[in-house]
Protein backbone atom coordinates (compact mmCIF):
# COMPACT_ATOMS: atom_id res chain seq x y z
CA UNK A 1 0.00 0.00 0.00
CA UNK A 2 1.12 3.49 -0.66
CA UNK A 3 2.57 5.55 2.07
CA UNK A 4 -0.06 8.02 3.21
CA UNK A 5 2.52 10.30 4.67
CA UNK A 6 3.81 12.88 2.34
CA UNK A 7 7.06 14.60 2.83
CA UNK A 8 7.28 18.35 2.92
CA UNK A 9 9.21 18.44 -0.36
CA UNK A 10 6.69 16.28 -2.14
CA UNK A 11 3.86 18.53 -1.00
CA UNK A 12 5.74 21.65 -2.17
CA UNK A 13 6.45 20.11 -5.59
CA UNK A 14 2.83 19.15 -6.02
CA UNK A 15 1.46 22.56 -5.08
CA UNK A 16 3.71 24.92 -7.00
CA UNK A 17 3.27 25.79 -10.67
CA UNK A 18 5.81 24.26 -12.99
CA UNK A 19 7.60 26.57 -15.45
CA UNK A 20 10.22 26.04 -18.07
CA UNK A 21 13.55 27.22 -16.80
CA UNK A 22 16.06 28.75 -19.24
CA UNK A 23 19.10 26.66 -19.96
CA UNK A 24 21.51 29.59 -20.02
CA UNK A 25 21.87 32.33 -17.46
CA UNK A 26 20.37 35.80 -17.82
CA UNK A 27 23.81 37.47 -18.08
CA UNK A 28 24.79 35.13 -20.93
CA UNK A 29 21.56 35.96 -22.81
CA UNK A 30 22.07 39.71 -22.30
CA UNK A 31 25.68 39.50 -23.46
CA UNK A 32 24.63 37.61 -26.61
CA UNK A 33 21.96 40.22 -27.33
CA UNK A 34 24.58 42.94 -26.90
CA UNK A 35 27.01 41.12 -29.21
CA UNK A 36 24.35 40.76 -31.92
CA UNK A 37 23.42 44.43 -31.57
CA UNK A 38 27.05 45.51 -31.94
CA UNK A 39 27.51 43.25 -34.97
CA UNK A 40 24.37 44.59 -36.64
CA UNK A 41 25.41 48.20 -35.97
CA UNK A 42 28.89 47.51 -37.34
CA UNK A 43 27.48 45.89 -40.47
CA UNK A 44 25.15 48.84 -41.02
CA UNK A 45 27.95 51.35 -40.53
CA UNK A 46 30.17 49.39 -42.91
CA UNK A 47 27.46 49.30 -45.56
CA UNK A 48 26.89 53.05 -45.29
CA UNK A 49 30.64 53.74 -45.46
CA UNK A 50 30.97 51.49 -48.51
CA UNK A 51 28.07 53.21 -50.29
CA UNK A 52 29.58 56.63 -49.62
CA UNK A 53 33.03 55.42 -50.70
CA UNK A 54 31.64 54.17 -54.02
CA UNK A 55 30.21 57.64 -54.75
CA UNK A 56 33.50 59.44 -53.98
CA UNK A 57 34.50 59.46 -57.66
CA UNK A 58 31.80 61.99 -58.52
CA UNK A 59 32.72 64.39 -55.76
CA UNK A 60 35.36 67.08 -55.71
CA UNK A 61 38.62 66.13 -54.05
CA UNK A 62 39.09 67.40 -50.54
CA UNK A 63 41.81 70.03 -50.38
CA UNK A 64 43.38 71.84 -47.50
CA UNK A 65 42.12 75.42 -47.14
CA UNK A 66 45.57 76.81 -47.92
CA UNK A 67 45.87 74.81 -51.14
CA UNK A 68 42.36 75.85 -52.14
CA UNK A 69 43.22 79.50 -51.49
CA UNK A 70 46.39 79.20 -53.59
CA UNK A 71 44.46 77.66 -56.48
CA UNK A 72 41.80 80.37 -56.24
CA UNK A 73 44.45 83.10 -56.24
CA UNK A 74 46.18 81.55 -59.27
CA UNK A 75 42.86 81.35 -61.12
CA UNK A 76 42.08 85.00 -60.34
CA UNK A 77 45.56 86.02 -61.54
CA UNK A 78 45.14 84.10 -64.79
CA UNK A 79 41.73 85.69 -65.32
CA UNK A 80 43.15 89.18 -64.73
CA UNK A 81 45.99 88.49 -67.20
CA UNK A 82 43.47 87.34 -69.79
CA UNK A 83 41.41 90.51 -69.28
CA UNK A 84 44.53 92.68 -69.68
CA UNK A 85 45.56 90.85 -72.85
CA UNK A 86 42.04 91.20 -74.26
CA UNK A 87 41.99 94.94 -73.47
CA UNK A 88 45.42 95.44 -75.09
CA UNK A 89 44.28 93.55 -78.17
CA UNK A 90 41.09 95.61 -78.34
CA UNK A 91 43.08 98.87 -78.09
CA UNK A 92 45.48 97.67 -80.77
CA UNK A 93 42.59 96.70 -83.05
CA UNK A 94 40.89 100.06 -82.48
CA UNK A 95 44.13 101.90 -83.28
CA UNK A 96 44.67 99.82 -86.41
CA UNK A 97 41.09 100.47 -87.52
CA UNK A 98 41.54 104.22 -86.97
CA UNK A 99 44.81 104.16 -88.91
CA UNK A 100 43.16 102.20 -91.73
CA UNK A 101 40.33 104.75 -91.88
CA UNK A 102 42.89 107.61 -92.03
CA UNK A 103 44.85 105.88 -94.79
CA UNK A 104 41.65 105.19 -96.69
CA UNK A 105 40.73 108.89 -96.48
CA UNK A 106 44.22 109.88 -97.71
CA UNK A 107 44.03 107.44 -100.61
CA UNK A 108 40.66 108.84 -101.63
CA UNK A 109 42.03 112.38 -101.35
CA UNK A 110 45.10 111.57 -103.41
CA UNK A 111 43.09 109.77 -106.04
CA UNK A 112 40.77 112.73 -106.30
CA UNK A 113 43.64 115.24 -106.67
CA UNK A 114 45.85 113.02 -108.77
CA UNK A 115 43.35 112.82 -111.61
CA UNK A 116 43.08 116.62 -111.88
CA UNK A 117 46.80 117.28 -111.88
CA UNK A 118 47.44 114.74 -114.61
CA UNK A 119 44.85 116.29 -116.90
CA UNK A 120 46.38 119.87 -116.82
Amino acid sequence: MADARRTVRARMDAQRAFELQPVRSRSWRWSMALVWTVLAAGAGAGAVAWIHHVNDAGRCPVLAPDALQIRLTNAELALEQERAARDALQKSASAAQAQAATLQAEVLFLRGHGGREGSH
